[in-house]
């Protein structure tokens, strides 16, 4: 995790789309972790300027970069990979849970997203920041957005960890469409009649 921390700011910036930087006299600066920012601590970016999403984003990476998150998130293996199986599982869980806020292929365009303030995460884009490593993901999925302010509820309880790499894996593949093995099943199409006579066997030479 020390390489998080020396890129931290490199992560943060290509993260926080549109975020605005002030100038080195006037910046006010942020505490490590989720409490209030006050002046005096490292980062240098003023928080009243940014929008109540860059704001809970901007304190969610922080606390990440800083290791400010429990060591078994920072220490976790993803046990499941991204296999083709993985995937395949992935996908429902994702449907069931995510989509309704995150939309079915990521753009923040779930039938929930209108209500929400901070709008729901873009995870297309997201998911091919420099941030996106397999621990940051179970870790925000795993404990949700409640101490930074949103609305994401946190998962640990209703999944299980191999879940939760299965939903990481269905992101990484691109949100891809997937059968549910709960749904419906489409049937074999019957074979094609024609009211043509068969035609006469060929005699045996």
């Amino acid at each position: 995790m020390t390489a998080l921390r020396m890129l931290s700011l490199a992560l943060i910036g290509a993260l926080m789309l549109g975020a605005v930087l002030l100038p080195p006299a006037s910046r006010s600066v942020a505490q490590e972790g989720p409490e209030e920012w006050q002046p005096g601590a490292p980062l240098g970016w003023n928080l009243k300027a940014l929008s109540a999403e860059q704001q809970q984003r901007m304190l969610r990476f922080s606390t990440f970069v800083n290791e400010k998150v429990p060591e078994a998130y920072l220490k976790a293996e993803n046990g499941v990979g991204y296999t083709t199986k993985a995937i395949a599982a992935g996908g429902p869980i994702y449907a069931s849970h995510c989509a309704k806020c995150h939309g079915a292929t990521g753009l923040g365009n779930g039938a929930l997203a209108h209500a929400l303030s901070p709008s729901p995460a873009l995870l297309a884009s997201m998911i091919q920041q420099p941030i996106a490593i397999d621990q940051y993901l179970l870790w925000t999925i795993s404990e949700g957005g409640k101490p930074f302010g949103t609305a994401m509820p946190a998962f640990k309880t209703e999944l299980t960890q191999d879940e939760i790499w299965q939903v990481v894996a269905y992101l990484r593949a691109g949100f891809p469409a997937v059968e549910d093995e709960g749904g419906p099943k489409a049937s074999p199409a019957a074979p094609a009649t024609t009211d043509e006579p068969s035609p006469a066997p060929k005699p045996k030479g």
